[in-house]
């Protein structure tokens, strides 16, 4: 697999275990095929290869040391910054009297155990280095050279998930979670992350997830291009993505199922923007890693 990506010039990622080739270079069906076939790259053939799920090595990495970990995809360095993990998201420990959510206390003792005793430890900035909480934004490599996300992800103990313009380890990270999901590990394994259909969203839903449902609407507002769920979850999306969602698919996309992932907002809507038919829940598609077309199984 590796040659004929080689030689066909493209890059390929796995979206959901299944490749996307997002080279513009690529012929159609190539995208048709990797995107509605889940046959197209079985799992299997990451899981018997030493490649699936390694990163490449940092390019310009700080050597920092850890003086604790929050949780499974946050830590804390020796030198006070706060570092959230690029590309991963895991399950959340309870605060404010909310419990654990399932499998949290796994990913964050597995990851307190990676990095226990390891030097040095390897950080390398995100193109974008901070996030809107001042928490700085990078991928953690072991004293082996292993990526600590790609580690948990191949556990099962979280979700890669894509947002520009950190992109740089995407690939290797969607396969480092492909391998959990043929094993049905962790995660893939919990009925608590089994997608949530759209027109079942309460009011007691919200937070990172991966929600399904029948699009029921397609559209632009103030020129960005939006989806609807089952008129009840508004999906804005990045520029290119329902272009790209037209091209893999030949027929009208209402009606058409799919799946999402990331972080589900129930919209605090005035009675004027209720009866002009706002929905109440959003989930903003950034990356076409997070959203996937269904044939008719995602």
């Amino acid at each position: 697999m590796r040659y004929i990506l080689k030689a066909l010039s493209i890059s390929a990622f796995i979206i959901f275990g299944l490749p996307i080739f997002s080279s513009a270079a690529v012929h159609s069906t190539f995208l048709s095929t990797a995107f509605l076939n889940p046959s197209f790259l079985n799992p299997d053939f990451l899981n018997n290869h030493a490649f699936a799920g390694d990163c490449p090595p940092p390019a310009n990495p700080q050597t920092v040391a850890i003086r604790n970990v929050y949780d499974g995809d946050t830590l804390l360095l020796q030198d006070g910054r706060k570092v959230r993990l690029i590309g991963i998201n895991t399950p959340e420990l309870g605060r404010d009297g909310q419990p654990d959510q399932p499998l949290a206390r796994q990913a964050t003792a597995t990851a307190r155990q990676l990095v226990n005793g390891q030097t040095p430890l390897l950080l390398q900035l995100g193109s974008q280095p901070q996030d809107h909480y001042g928490r700085v934004l990078g991928h953690l490599f072991l004293a082996n050279g292993r990526s600590l996300e790609a580690e948990l992800l191949k556990q099962g103990l979280g979700f890669a998930i894509s947002i520009p313009p950190n992109l740089a380890l995407r690939d290797c990270l969607n396969q480092a979670e492909a391998v959990a999901r043929q094993a049905k590990l962790g995660v893939w394994a919990e009925p608590r992350y089994q997608p949530v259909h759209a027109s079942t969203l309460g009011r007691h839903s919200g937070g990172f997830g991966r929600y399904q449902g029948e699009i029921s609407r397609t559209g632009t507002q103030a020129k960005n291009p939006y989806l609807e769920l089952n008129d009840r979850l508004y999906l804005p999306l990045q520029a290119d993505i329902l272009a790209q969602l037209a091209r893999v698919s030949s027929d009208d996309l209402r009606g058409r199922k799919i799946e999402v992932r990331g972080w589900l907002i129930a919209r605090e809507l005035s009675q004027s923007q209720k009866k002009r038919g706002f929905l109440p829940f959003m989930l903003k598609v950034n990356h076409l890693d997070n959203i996937q077309l269904c044939n008719p199984y995602c």
